[in-house]
């Protein structure tokens, strides 16, 4: 395969294409890179994830972010590069006590594009998080703005079809990321926030092009993320975490139409009126460029 020069993340392959009985030929297809990214922390590795290798950095601090490794982007000390046949290597320097919660946290086997959970040594990962204390309310013109911007800048998935993304929002900001797995999307959007200067709990909203899982929800939770939104559906796991957790979750959200699975109250609607909830202003999201 060959990588495209103008686009990272893209590579190019020979495929013999069909049509019914049709036989169309050889073409060049776009395909969506996948790779074996190691993630080597003061000389041992903590996992090795495998992930399209595009918006490294920003990947790698929303990881271990989402980990409980980092509680600050400063955390990381230092971080370089390696590529080679094999895959991709990110050697990092931490502060002494992020480096001592990645020894606790250290993953025992790969971690699938499809898995955000592969290879942790325990059920730490699911341990309850505080909940989501954030009253206030955000407007469904503010989600269908969101998920303009998810649509519109997923420049790997137009290209190969194959993409995930996530879309992070504030009042004047949006993040989108995308990768093969649908939680990596989540940790480079949530990295990418942390390294422009972003605090937890800042981000009012999350789409995602997928399903919400429970690893995305619990990723939402690390950030402190009120409102997440999936083009697709919402697992039953996610639901009980975002209903102990004071997390609005919503599926399904196409053509105008959103299914609320869990805290519905924080959706403002045009019928609504303020004494309905009691809840303080309600978000609405201007258009604005990729972060």
């Amino acid at each position: 395969m060959n990588r495209d020069p103008h686009i990272s993340g893209v590579l190019w392959s020979s495929a013999h294409c069909l049509d019914n009985d049709k036989d169309l030929g050889m073409h060049e297809e776009a395909i969506l890179e996948e790779a074996a990214v190691s993630i080597v922390i003061h000389g041992a590795v903590y996992g090795v994830m495998m992930l399209t290798p595009h918006d490294l950095e920003d990947f790698v601090t929303g990881f271990l972010w989402t980990e409980d490794v980092l509680r600050s982007p400063a955390d990381i000390l230092a971080c370089e590069h390696e590529s080679s046949a094999e895959g991709e290597a990110l050697y990092l320097q931490l502060r002494a006590e992020a480096a001592e919660r990645a020894e606790t946290r250290r993953r025992c086997l790969p971690g699938g594009s499809a898995c955000g959970l592969c290879g942790v040594p325990d059920f730490h990962g699911l341990q309850p998080f505080p909940p989501i204390r954030d009253g206030r309310r955000i407007s469904c013109t503010a989600i269908a703005q969101a998920l303009q911007h998810l649509c519109a800048e997923q420049e790997l998935n137009h290209h190969t079809g194959t993409a995930h993304a996530a879309c992070l929002c504030t009042e004047d900001a949006v993040i989108v990321r995308e990768d093969i797995g649908r939680h990596n999307a989540v940790d480079k959007a949530i990295g990418a926030a942390l390294r422009q200067g972003w605090r937890s709990g800042q981000a009012r909203l999350l789409a995602v092009s997928s399903r919400l899982s429970f690893e995305i929800a619990q990723k939402a939770l690390s950030f402190g993320i009120p409102t997440v939104v999936a083009v697709s559906g919402v697992s039953s796991l996610a639901i009980q975490l975002a209903q102990n957790c004071g997390l609005t979750v919503i599926g399904y959200a196409r053509n105008g139409r959103l299914t609320v699975y869990a805290n519905a109250w924080r959706l403002a609607r045009s019928s609504s009126r303020p004494e309905d909830t009691g809840a303080p202003s309600v978000l609405e999201m201007p258009r604005c460029a990729r972060g």
